[in-house]
Formats: structure tokens, C-alpha cells, sequence
């Protein structure tokens, strides 16, 4: 039977929430953030603003912080309107939440606001920041907080690829603020993980992508491989034969310029012969040559000229780098073919959730 009493708010379930608040957004990276977001003009940085306030940190790292304050209701991602984004410039920004600011308030921690902002006034920023600095923002009272995180997550989680959510996130968001849509020709590997500022090879995350249909793997346009001649690090397409050509007789010149047999003492090397000494004997090109092809020291110009010398050239070079013995330094090289690295963009699925 009720008394009519309402129950009275637990203090101590509140003081315990607020003090795992403050020791959130206490933490050295997030509350640098914090003060990242109060010290810009519009207390609404983008990502691409942040990363360049916190140089000794990656867009990843930086966005993890940021997810971790967005859960916390510390932090909000809000967007600009589907019909006011303009290309090249951001629609996604970082602000504080109401009750973020009220907690603030409340540990005496907005003092030094009128500070920061002045700081700010003082950094040296580049076009592309100063660009995304004036960019439009939303009207958040208007608009509201409306975040283009959560559907893609949802989404994620509902892939069973969950592990790397963060990950798929910061590429999908990423891509998308850089208009690399259905249209576009593609990024590659390398360019997705220099834009993030991933510290690790993000194939696998790349791959869970694409298996959820969210990035397209495409193939670019030309040669589906590539010849690419090692010493000159040259493209040698409709050059090889001339090229193994070249790379032999440099190695066959190189090698006539060293012993023919091992030399024993330091006293016997001559000036020129360009023998490295290893445990008191050396080594020449012709005897690791011989050696490797199992024939005689005598043949070896030969076998190299006739068969299959492209093989021959990458077994030989192989063969001398490997040896203890003898100086690589002469001018050959391997000859190595390569498919040109794939390409990804975002698919019409990953446009619609980002909306």
C-alpha cells in the first residue's frame, strides 16, 4: 500500500555518476578535446579541425575519445541539413551537449573559456583549416542533434563485424566529408590510411566493408600488372627484355671484376678486386653464382645469356644479397611484376546511412 511518498532521488547513485563523469572527461586526451571544442569560434569543430589542433594524435584515436564523450551525453556530433551540404566543405561537427556544459559548470571548469578562445584567435591555420573553420554550421536549436554515426554503427553491429567498429566508422565518416562517393574514381589502401592517420594496416577493416557493402572495391584504370624495374624503381612496361638485358650484363660485369677463386689471407687482396672478407676467406659472384645454379664456375656467363633469363636475373640477385661474403653494389637489379593497388569508394548504401 503507497503512503503517497514520492521516492527521493538516490545522492549517492548521483554522486557516484558525476564523479565516473569528471573522471571521463579528465582523462588527458578527452579533456583536451573538450577544451579543443570550447576554444573554437563556433564551439563546433569538425574532425579534420581537431586532428590538426592535436598533431601527436590519429583521427582514430581522436574519434574514439570523441565516441566515448558522445556516449557519456558530454559531447554531440550534429550535421547540417541534406540540402544546405556543400561539396568540398564539412557537414559533420562536434559540440557540448547541455549537460555536458552544465557539468563543466558545475567542477568550475569553464573559467578558462575567454582564454582558450583567445588562443585560438592566435593559431597559425592553414587554408584548408581556415576553409573548414568558416564553413557553415547547423543551427543546433533548429535543428537539434541529429548524427550520422549511429545508423552506420547499427548497421555495423548488425553485420557481425563489430570488433572493428571504430575503424569502419572513422573510413565511412572519413570518406564520406571527402566526397568519395559512387561516382569517384577511388582511394587505395594507402591513401584511406594516411587520411585516417592509422598506425596499423587497416586491410581487414577495409575488407569488412566491403563484405557489408558499404565500400566498393574497384579496379583502375590501365595495365592489370605492372613490370617495375628494382634498381631504377621505373615502370618498364614493353621494356622488360631490354631491361633483363641490361640488368644481366651489368651483373656479368660486376662479377668479372671480382676473384675468381676465394682468397684466403688479407695479404693476397688486391686493390680492386672488391672482395668483402668473411671468417678469414671471401667469396666472388661466380662462386655464389655457381653454387646457387649448380654449375661451373666456367659456365656461368653462359647459363645466365640462354633460358628463361628474367628467372635467372631474380634467382642471382636473390642469391648474392643473401650471401655473407660479397658487396651487393653493383648496377642490377631484380625485376618484379605488380598488380596496380585497388581502389575503394563509398556505395550508395554507405551514402544513404551517412545521411
Amino acid at each position: 500500500m503507497s503512503n503517497g511518498l514520492k521516492k527521493q532521488p538516490d545522492a549517492h547513485n548521483e554522486s557516484t555518476d558525476r564523479r565516473e563523469q569528471l573522471n571521463l572527461i579528465t582523462q588527458e586526451t578527452r579533456f583536451v578535446l573538450i577544451q579543443n571544442i570550447l576554444s573554437h569560434p563556433e564551439q563546433l569543430p569538425t574532425l579534420k579541425e581537431l586532428d590538426y589542433v592535436n598533431p601527436g594524435k590519429s583521427q582514430s584515436t581522436i574519434r574514439e575519445h570523441l565516441e566515448r564523450l558522445i556516449e557519456a551525453d558530454i559531447v554531440e556530433e550534429v550535421t547540417l541539413p541534406e540540402d544546405k551540404r556543400q561539396r568540398d566543405l564539412p557537414w559533420q561537427f562536434y559540440g557540448l551537449t547541455a549537460a555536458g556544459r552544465q557539468l563543466l559548470e558545475d567542477a568550475d571548469l569553464l573559467g578558462a573559456e575567454p582564454t582558450l578562445q583567445d588562443m585560438y584567435s592566435m593559431l597559425e591555420t592553414t587554408p584548408q583549416i581556415e576553409k573548414y573553420a568558416s564553413a557553415p554550421r547547423p543551427d543546433r536549436e533548429a535543428s537539434g542533434s541529429t548524427s550520422g554515426i549511429d545508423p552506420l554503427r547499427e548497421y555495423i553491429e548488425n553485420t557481425g563485424n563489430s570488433e572493428t567498429v571504430t575503424d569502419q566508422i572513422a573510413i565511412l565518416t572519413t570518406l564520406t566529408e571527402a566526397g568519395i562517393g559512387p561516382d569517384h574514381e577511388g582511394v587505395t589502401r594507402q591513401e584511406i590510411t594516411e587520411r585516417i592517420g592509422f598506425d596499423h594496416s587497416p586491410g581487414t577493416v577495409i575488407q569488412h566493408l566491403v563484405d557489408s557493402n558499404l565500400l566498393e572495391a574497384i579496379e583502375p584504370p590501365g595495365p592489370s600488372t605492372y613490370a617495375i624495374s628494382e634498381r631504377r624503381q621505373e615502370i618498364i612496361n614493353g621494356e622488360v627484355e631490354e631491361t633483363v638485358e641490361e640488368e644481366l650484363e651489368n651483373l656479368i660485369d660486376d662479377m668479372v671484376t671480382y676473384l675468381d677463386e676465394p682468397i684466403v689471407s688479407v695479404d693476397e687482396f688486391q686493390s680492386g678486386d672488391r672482395v668483402i672478407m668473411s671468417d678469414g676467406s671471401g667469396e666472388t659472384i661466380r662462386s655464389i653464382l655457381s653454387d646457387e645454379f649448380d654449375i661451373p664456375r666456367s659456365d656461368v656467363e653462359t647459363y645466365l645469356r640462354d633460358g628463361d633469363r628474367l628467372s635467372k636475373l631474380n634467382r642471382a640477385v636473390d642469391a648474392i644479397e643473401d650471401s655473407q661474403g660479397v658487396d651487393p653494389d653493383g648496377d642490377y637489379g631484380r625485376i618484379v611484376f605488380r598488380a596496380p593497388a585497388q581502389r575503394y569508394r563509398l556505395t550508395e548504401t554507405a551514402v544513404e546511412l551517412a545521411r
